[in-house]
């Protein structure tokens, strides 16, 4: 991983590909349950179209070592938003909601203890207009970035896979994307913002000022995927910010196996100044019709300029099984650290039952 930094100008000459090809339908990887919705029709070409989706789970994490050995970390969430489509124009509201696990002193976040609060909000709230070749604009006062689309990208595995240090959850925004096509691009821009649930008009519990502390820089990230070939998708990855470093990340994924390596100039890890260096490969089989089985390697070195450096490493091991036509799932996974990582993070197994609306 000490030379990373060379696919920099790989990276940079690979975004100069060249856009007018040839028009497919989107790729949809079966990972992460990433069932997009049925597109919505209206009646008639002047009708507007509405459509009510979302998801439920409910399940968590086991530790099998460390400080919190044999506890339960619990994921429970429900989440659900109402899209609509009016000609070429389109817009969605989408909200989520997840239990506050507490200890007896009000401290959020403890595994192994009872249900302290609800926290949630809005995660997606959006106008835009799609041309006829399929050109999205899209003005937003809440949304994922476009790098934050792809986070699960070339990760097969049901929940451990690791989490690149991308900027997401973002509030003013504006994005640019085509997703048809063999070479498919998104593109989003937002000035420095700070998340203040203090101002909300709703609150949902007494954790609701969680993420006041969250303050983005102004960014742009963005990326591109190209067809090398049936079943085989190459993705190229960039964030630039103000201040707080910059993003390269490339990545091959096919039908059963996939790799994406990065580079971030800005973070040793989520609070700490440095750089971070990672790779990850995946591989899956639809061992029956809805059954997959998952397995893939996580390596970062992360770099810090105020503390000491810091290696992660571990593998997993999963199972994802959807039935009823994708209204259900469950999901099994597994991540065991290997004798390279210093982390001190425990083992853990996860566990979740999930449904889905609005999926037909």
């Amino acid at each position: 991983m000490k030379n990373i930094s060379l696919n920099k100008i790989f990276l940079l000459l690979l975004f100069s590909l060249p856009m007018n090809l040839l028009a497919q339908e989107p790729v949809v990887p079966a990972q992460h349950n990433e069932l997009t919705p049925p597109q919505i029709t209206p009646a008639t070409p002047d009708a507007t179209a509405y459509r009510f989706y979302g998801e439920m789970g409910g399940g968590g994490s086991v530790y099998l070592n460390g400080k919190d050995q044999h506890k339960y970390s619990d994921g429970t969430y429900i989440e659900g938003g109402l899209e609509i489509k009016h000609g070429n124009w389109f817009g969605l509201i989408y909200g989520e909601g997840w239990t506050v696990q507490a200890d007896h002193q009000g401290n959020a976040w403890v595994p192994d203890h009872s249900w302290g609060g609800f926290e949630g909000g809005l995660n997606r709230f959006y106008g835009g207009y799609r041309t006829d070749q399929g050109t999205e604009f899209i003005l937003s006062m809440r949304n994922d970035s476009s790098l934050d689309d792809l986070q699960w990208w070339g990760d097969f595995t049901p929940e451990y896979g690791y989490v690149i240090p991308n900027t997401r959850d973002l509030t003013q925004a504006v994005k640019v994307q085509n997703l048809t096509g063999k070479f498919r691009y998104s593109v989003t821009a937002a000035p420095q913002s700070r998340v203040n649930e203090s101002t909300a008009l709703l609150h949902f519990g007494k954790y609701d000022r969680y993420s006041d502390k969250y303050t983005y820089q102004a960014m742009v990230n963005g990326y591109t995927q190209y067809d090398l070939a049936q079943g085989l998708t190459l993705l190229n990855g960039l964030e630039l910010t103000d201040g707080t470093g910059q993003l390269f990340l490339v990545g091959l994924q096919g039908k059963n196996l996939a790799g994406r390596i990065w580079h971030h100039t800005g973070k040793g890890d989520s609070s700490h100044s440095g750089h971070e260096s990672g790779m990850m490969v995946s591989a899956m089989v639809e061992a029956a019709s809805g059954l997959y089985l998952s397995t893939a390697y996580s390596y970062a070195e992360h770099s810090r300029d105020n503390t000491f450096d810091t290696t992660t490493s571990y593998a997993q091991a999963g199972i994802w099984y959807e039935y009823y036509g994708g209204r259900f799932a469950t999901a099994l996974d597994s991540k065991f650290y290997m004798s390279n990582d210093n982390t001190g993070a425990s083992n853990s197994v996860f566990l979740m039952q999930y449904f889905y609306w609005g999926k037909s």
